[in-house]
Parts: structure tokens; C-alpha cells; sequence
């Protein structure tokens, strides 16, 4: 799916209650590990991931610390998160100018609040205001948590389809 930046984008607005910052990635590693692996739990062909992994992952060329977002709890849980990246050499291949919304998600207790819009919103302001015209992204269409219809609502609009055929044991 793809969004134009050069459109209006909503103010994000977070729920009572509830902070978003910028992760650190050091000291968040096992929390934030914890929290993805719980919001993606439910989702198609989900795997597990490490805090190594993740350590290993911001360390990487075009990681950029203030695309990687948390929403906190007052008791400061972690419960969503957006990460944004931008790729200058793949833009440069393509022609294009855009950035990526690599991951949104939210715990499940923590979802239908908004904390998804907010965090969608916000990340979309990070990618405009580091200059990038579009954004995209990635969606598996019958996400049980009504990603589809977030990503539609805030002016995404489909480009590609891929289809997956699974043969099981």
C-alpha cells in the first residue's frame, strides 16, 4: 500500500494516559522484543524474535533511532509500536523518494483505543519531515486485527498484490 505525503495528514492523537517516544534501543531491547512478539502473535506465519536479533537489526546502515517509535503506558509497559525506515540506495535505483512503515503494531489488550492511528500518524509526520514525498508499507489483507482498514482510513491506497499459497503436512 502507498500514501502520498504531499496530502494533509491527521495530528495523531493518543488516548488518555498514554506517551509516545522515540525507542532506545539498548535499554529497550528486552521490553520492546517482548512487546512486538506479543503484538504480532496472531498474525499469519508470525516467528519469534530475539533481543539479539533486534540488537543486531539497529545496528544496520539505514536503521534510523528516530523513526522507531513506543507508545507507553502510565505504568510504562510498552504497548505499540511503529518503526518507519528509508532506504537512499533503493530510492535512488527506483527513482522514487519514499519511506517504509516496516512494522505497526499494539498488544492485544491495549488495541481498539487508538494507539494504532496515533503511532501510524506520528510515524507518517517522522518519514514527511525527514523529506520523503510517499510512504508504504506491507499488509496481510485479512489481518484479524483490522490493519487493512487503519492503513485505508488514513489515506492509504493498494499498488500491489501477492497471493500465498501454503501446502501444509
Amino acid at each position: 500500500m502507498e500514501r502520498s505525503l504531499l496530502l494533509p495528514i491527521s495530528a495523531p492523537k493518543l488516548p488518555e494516559g498514554f506517551i509516545l517516544r522515540q525507542v532506545e534501543a539498548q535499554q529497550d531491547a528486552e521490553a520492546w522484543v517482548e512487546m512486538f512478539n506479543e503484538s504480532f502473535i496472531d498474525h499469519w506465519n508470525h516467528q519469534e524474535l530475539t533481543a539479539e536479533r533486534y540488537q543486531y537489526y539497529v545496528t544496520q546502515l539505514h536503521y534510523k533511532p528516530e523513526l522507531d517509535l513506543i507508545a507507553l503506558a502510565a505504568d510504562g509497559t510498552f504497548v505499540a509500536l511503529c518503526e518507519g525506515s528509508i532506504n537512499p540506495e533503493a530510492n535512488q535505483r527506483s527513482g522514487r523518494n519514499e519511506g517504509w512503515i516496516d512494522a505497526l503494531g499494539t498488544r492485544r489488550s491495549f488495541r481498539k483505543k487508538g494507539l494504532g492511528r496515533a503511532m501510524l500518524l506520528a510515524a507518517i509526520q517522522k518519514l514527511q519531515a525527514a523529506g520523503v514525498d510517499s510512504v508504504r508499507l506491507c499488509v496481510d489483507s485479512e489481518n484479524p486485527s483490522g490493519a487493512l482498514q487503519l492503513y485505508e482510513s488514513v489515506g492509504f491506497r493498494k499498488v500491489h498484490t501477492n497471493i500465498s499459497f501454503v501446502v501444509g503436512c
